[in-house]
Formats: C-alpha cells, sequence, structure tokens
C-alpha cells in the first residue's frame, strides 16, 4: 500500500476519508437543525459508545454542518478537572458575541451578555476572562441564586432569545459528557427543556461512553424524552 494514497487516518477524533455506515446519525443531525431553525420541536440527542467507535469524529462532522447552515455553534470537550460552569462559560460567551453585531445593539443579545455577568459571578468561576470585552453590568434577578438547576436555564433561555432576535440558532456540542457530575447533568437537561419549552433556537448535540445512559436517566425524569441515545 503506498504510503500517501493510504486512506487510513489513525489519531482520535481524525476525519476518516469516509463516515461509513454513519448517515442515519447525519440525516437526524440535519433534520434536527433544520427543524431548529424553522422554529419546530426537535431533541436534543446524544451519542453513546466505546472509546475508538468515532463519536468524536461525528460530534466534528456535526459541527461542521451546523456552520455550514448557519448556524452559531461552538464545541467543547468536558474535562476530568473543570466543573460544568466553569467549561460552560466560555463556550457561552463565544456564542453571545457571536450574536453582538457592533452595528446593531439588540436589547436581548444585551440581555444575554448581562446574565452570562451574572451566573459567573456567582460561580466565581473564571470571571476575569470572562469579564474581557464584557463591558456590562450584571443583570440582577437572572442566573445569579446560586443553585444551578435554577441558574443555567435562566442563562440557557437569554441565550436562546439572544439568538432568536438576531434570526440565528444556535448549536453547543458537548464531548466526553460522561465527566460532567450527576448533579450537573441534571440542571443541563433542565436548561436545555426549558428552552424546547420555549421553542427557543437552541440544541445540544453530545458524546460520552455508556455509562451516560444511566447518568441521564438518574438526573430527571424527562431526560428520555430530550434526549435521545444513538449509537
Amino acid at each position: 500500500m503506498d504510503a500517501v494514497a493510504n486512506p487510513y487516518a489513525p489519531g482520535a477524533g481524525s476525519q476518516p476519508p469516509e463516515l461509513a455506515g454513519r448517515n442515519d446519525i447525519l440525516d437526524r443531525t440535519r433534520n434536527t437543525l433544520a427543524r431548529v431553525q424553522r422554529g419546530r420541536p426537535a431533541k436534543s440527542f446524544m451519542l453513546v459508545g466505546l472509546r475508538g467507535v468515532g463519536k468524536t469524529v461525528l460530534l466534528n462532522k456535526v459541527h461542521e454542518i451546523a456552520e455550514e447552515n448557519n448556524y452559531i455553534s461552538s464545541m467543547v470537550e468536558a474535562p476530568e478537572n473543570k466543573n460544568l460552569p466553569e467549561m460552560m462559560i466560555p463556550c457561552l460567551r463565544k456564542i453571545l458575541l457571536s450574536l453582538d453585531t457592533k452595528e446593531r445593539v439588540i436589547t436581548a443579545v444585551k440581555r444575554g451578555l448581562m446574565a452570562l455577568k451574572s451566573f459567573a459571578g456567582v460561580v466565581k468561576v473564571s470571571v476575569g476572562e470572562v469579564d474581557i470585552g464584557l463591558d456590562i453590568d450584571a443583570e440582577s434577578g437572572t442566573a445569579d441564586s446560586g443553585d444551578l438547576d435554577n441558574d443555567l436555564p435562566d442563562l440557557f433561555q437569554a441565550v436562546g432569545q439572544a439568538a432568536k432576535a438576531r434570526n440565528k440558532a444556535v448549536a453547543i456540542i458537548i464531548d466526553e459528557l460522561q465527566y460532567v457530575k450527576e448533579t450537573e447533568f441534571s440542571a443541563l437537561i433542565m436548561a436545555m427543556h426549558r428552552v424546547s419549552q420555549r421553542q427557543l433556537p437552541v440544541i445540544l448535540i453530545g458524546a460520552g461512553l455508556p455509562q451516560l445512559v444511566g447518568l441521564a436517566g438518574k438526573s430527571k425524569s424527562y431526560a428520555e424524552r430530550l434526549c435521545g441515545a444513538a449509537f
């Protein structure tokens, strides 16, 4: 075999020449993203499987498809040594700043940035980093109770309202979700349940090891309706 022409692509997350046998997942991704853009109900979903089966490769493809379809998207990996708020703050900051086009100030986007600053101040993680480029006051009473089950849904709702005001859709893509603590995963599910109830243009697509299914089941009774496992 010619070493240059060899189609084998070793390495975690490396894109192979062809995603063979994954058309059902890619079709589901395209349909889900299209429904969210049109304001139709759509389920967030998770890719669940053992290491090495191609979850990260698929998430990279999901990210690519989202951006091709004019989504504001952010892909992050859940590390073992960070909590969920610490991981989500830079992700949501990036999304909100992408919505904050300087030529026209939208109240909903400003409120989203204010909610993010409130959230960061209460959870006390990476506040200095979040303050960069956010010359704005926190919004008292939004995402600042100190209870993640209340604050994260408030913050996701503010992000969804900002996206809707800009006629944009948001895709949050998270790898290695099994590292998220059960209580934090519960708050994440509640946040997606909130935006789903209000038909806001935000979708979550994640991936993780098989224990993620049990984690979702233990977190909230409506997790099964919110996130479908595939792989």
